[in-house]
């Protein structure tokens, strides 16, 4: 979608993205795998939220600030409305005495709190992808692209596995092998994508970036 943005615009791309985080979250609260070396992994968590993660790290290294900015606020204001409605719907659905849908309820019947701390981290998050890779741009230019790309993510993914895991379950009996699996899988996530973007940006996307001269200049993608 992004190789075709001048064909198909970025709108198409940025929708895709944010209809995802809706799912995301019901699986973050329902879905565990512990098929894998021993630890539990959500899909939602260690993949869709990981993969948001790198669109917008993928907007900021090939288009200008303002872009990145409004994908970072069109996440977030994505994530608000999908909150608002869900919460009304499944008001209405457990007043309303004709209605049979239990399956509904079930399925909206998630922490409100849980789209709250993702959202927080997520704009947190969004500065930190672009405020850290400007850092290793400008300090450390000689290190090579695939590792600036992986350690900046790295660095991003560790810190949302803590601060979602704490704030979130830090009260559940697991919470240890639930933070450590979590850890593990967004980690693992992080080095196939990186490979993956890393291919993107020096085989198959024709770029012509622009980079920031300082880090306050780009600290300007959150501010109007």
């Amino acid at each position: 979608m992004h190789g075709m943005r001048r064909q198909i615009g970025y709108g198409v791309l940025y929708v895709f993205v944010g209809a995802l985080q809706f799912f995301q979250t019901l699986l973050v609260s329902n879905v565990y795998d512990n098929d894998f070396l021993g630890f539990k992994f959500s899909p939602g968590s260690t993949i869709f939220y990981t993969a948001t993660l790198f669109v917008i790290f993928l907007t900021s290294y090939t288009e200008n600030l303002i872009k990145t900015r409004g994908l970072i606020y069109g996440l977030l204001i994505s994530n608000i409305a999908i909150t608002l409605f869900s919460h009304f719907l499944l008001i209405h659905s457990e007043t309303d005495d004709q209605s049979n849908s239990v399956f509904l309820e079930e399925l909206l019947n998630f922490e409100l709190t849980l789209f709250l701390i993702g959202t927080s981290l997520l704009y947190i998050e969004g500065m930190l992808i672009v405020i850290l890779y400007q850092i290793l741009e400008l300090k450390l230019p000689k290190i090579p692209l695939f590792f600036k790309l992986l350690l900046t993510m790295s660095i991003v993914c560790l810190f949302d596995s803590v601060c979602f895991y704490t704030f979130f379950y830090f009260n559940v009996e697991n919470y240890e092998d639930l933070m450590l699996g979590n850890i593990v899988g967004k980690q693992l996530t992080v080095v196939i994508f990186t490979f993956f973007f890393y291919f993107y940006l020096t085989q198959l996307a024709n770029l012509k970036t622009r980079k920031p001269k300082s880090v306050r200049e780009t600290l300007k993608v959150f501010t109007f």
